[in-house]
C-alpha cells in the first residue's frame, strides 16, 4: 500500500510511517504518530487485536514505525479528529532514552540537533525557509536574473584578507573559504550577464558570541549592471522582500498565527531611507543616545535598535535603509558620493532592530579603484586578481548581499540564528 501523509488521511485504508510522538497503555493504547505533516492518534484495543498490542508494546518515545490501518473520524479525537484503527505494525526502529527534553539547555539541544528538530513548531520554521528562498528565486526568474554558482574556495579575500578562513594546504597554494560571492558577482557584471543572483553559503572567521553571528551562513546575493546609484539597488531589495514575504503570508500566515499568537510582518509600504549622520542626530536628539566614537563611521547593536525603535514609532515600518557610510567604514570597492567623496554610496538595510544586508554601488573605474585599495592600506598585488576585471570594461554596477538567517530570525522574532538554522556553526559550535 502507498504512503498516506497525515494531513491528507481520509476514511478508510491508510499506510501512515512516522515516529511516536505519545505513548498512554491501559486497557486500550493510545499511539500518537508525528509525519511531516501532522500527527494522529492509533488506537489499539488489547482485546480485539493483541498481537498487535503485544509488537506495539516494544515501542519507545520516539520510535520510528510504518502502520497500516483504518482511518476514522470522530468528534472525540484530537489531532484533526482522524483516528487510525490498525491492520499491521512494523517497527522501523526502536529509539533509546532521549538524550534531550523539551527544557534541555540551548547548547545540549545543538549536541542532539537532529532530535531537538523533531517538534512541529521548529519544522515550520525550515518550512517558511523553503518557501522564502522559493519566492526569491520565483523573483528573480520573473525579472530576467541569471543565477551563478561562484566558488566557496578561493585565492582572493573579497574584504582585502579580514576575517579570513584559511586553508591549511590547497595543493601546494595557499586558499581561503570565500567570505562572500563579492568579487565574483562583480565579474559576472563584467561577463554582460546584467542582473545575477545566488544563494550560497559563505564562511567569516568572525569569534563573535552574538545572537547573530555565525561563522558559516546562507545568503542571498544579487548584482546588477546599469545602476545610477545605490538606490536603485535599494528599490530591487526593496521590491524583492515585498514579493518574497507577500506570497509567504499568503502560503502560512494562518499556520504563523497558530505558533506565534499573531499576523506574520507585511511589507507593502515605501522603507524609510535615512542618512547615517541623520540617524546619529535622531538618536541624540530623540533617544538620548551616542554611539561609542570607536564605532562612529557606523552603528553599534544599540544603535540599530533603538533607529529602529525611532521608524517603527513614527512610519510604522518594521525595516529601514540607513544610507551613506563614511569612506573610511566601508570597503574599498564601494563608490564615493561625486558631492562628497568622504561619503559612499552605500546602505544598511535594518529589520526589527538589527543589520539583515548590506548594499552599495560598485566602483568600476580602474584607475579610481586601484587608488581606493590604496587608501585603505592593501597592497595593490593582492587584489591584482581582482583589478584583472575591469581593465577590459566594466558597466555601473552595485548590489547587495542578504542573510537568511538573519532575516528568518526576526522574522519569527527568536533569540538567536541558532534557533533557525539547521546544524549552526560557530567559535565553539563545528559539531554535529
Amino acid at each position: 500500500m502507498k504512503r498516506t501523509y497525515v494531513k491528507d488521511l481520509k476514511e478508510g485504508k491508510c499506510k501512515i510511517m512516522g515516529y511516536v510522538e505519545h505513548i498512554r497503555d491501559k486497557k486500550i493504547m493510545f499511539i500518537v504518530i508525528r509525519d511531516v505533516t501532522g500527527a494522529v492518534q492509533v488506537t489499539i484495543e488489547k482485546d480485539k487485536m493483541p498481537e498487535i498490542y503485544e509488537e506495539a508494546r516494544k515501542l519507545t518515545f520516539h520510535s520510528f514505525v510504518s502502520i497500516c490501518g483504518d482511518c476514522v473520524f470522530s468528534e472525540y479525537v484530537r489531532n484533526g479528529g482522524k483516528e487510525i484503527y490498525p491492520t499491521s505494525i512494523e517497527i522501523m526502529s526502536i529509539a533509546d532514552v532521549l538524550p534531550i527534553q523539551s527544557d534541555s539547555g540551548q547548547d545540549l539541544r545543538m549536541d542532539y540537533r537532529w532530535i531537538d528538530l523533531r517538534d512541529e513548531k521548529k519544522v515550520f520554521l525550515f518550512k517558511i525557509q523553503t518557501a522564502f528562498e522559493r519566492y526569491a528565486v520565483e523573483y528573480f526568474n520573473k525579472n530576467g536574473f541569471i543565477e551563478i554558482h561562484t566558488p566557496k574556495i578561493t585565492a582572493i579575500s573579497s574584504e582585502g584578507g579580514s576575517e579570513v578562513f584559511e586553508l591549511k594546504d590547497y595543493f601546494g597554494q595557499k586558499a581561503c573559504l570565500t567570505q562572500s560571492p563579492q568579487l565574483y558577482k562583480q565579474m559576472s557584471m563584467m561577463a554582460g550577464f546584467d542582473r545575477t543572483f545566488e544563494i550560497g553559503e559563505y564562511f567569516r572567521a568572525n569569534p563573535s558570541f552574538t545572537s547573530r553571528h555565525d561563522t558559516e551562513f546562507t545568503g542571498i546575493d544579487v548584482e546588477v549592471s546599469f545602476i545610477d546609484s545605490h538606490h536603485d539597488v535599494m528599490d530591487i531589495e526593496e521590491a524583492l522582500l515585498a514579493y518574497i514575504i507577500e506570497h509567504v503570508r499568503n502560503d502560512y500566515n494562518e499556520e504563523y498565527k497558530k505558533y506565534f499568537g499573531k499576523d506574520m510582518v507585511e511589507l507593502n509600504y515605501k522603507i524609510p531611507r535615512i542618512p547615517l549622520l541623520e540617524v546619529y542626530r535622531i538618536l541624540k536628539e530623540e533617544k538620548n543616545y551616542e554611539v561609542p566614537r570607536v564605532l562612529k563611521g557606523d552603528l553599534d547593536p544599540d544603535g540599530e535598535r533603538l533607529i529602529s525603535e525611532y521608524v517603527k514609532e513614527k512610519y510604522g515600518s518594521d525595516f529601514v535603509f540607513i544610507i551613506d557610510f563614511p569612506t573610511k567604514s566601508r570597503a574599498f570597492y564601494s563608490m564615493k558620493k561625486e558631492d562628497d567623496p568622504e561619503l559612499t554610496k552605500t546602505y544598511d538595510l535594518l529589520f526589527k532592530g538589527i543589520e539583515i544586508t548590506s548594499g552599495a554601488q560598485r566602483e568600476h573605474r580602474y584607475e579610481v579603484l586601484k587608488q581606493n585599495i590604496i587608501e585603505k592600506d592593501i597592497l595593490p598585488e593582492t587584489m591584482s586578481e581582482y583589478l584583472e576585471f575591469f581593465k577590459y570594461g566594466a558597466p555601473t554596477h552595485g548590489g547587495f548581499g542578504l542573510g537568511i538567517t538573519r532575516t528568518l530570525v526576526k522574522l519569527f522574532d527568536l533569540p538567536s540564528v541558532k534557533d533557525v538554522t539547521f546544524l549552526f556553526r560557530g567559535p565553539n559550535r563545528l559539531r554535529p
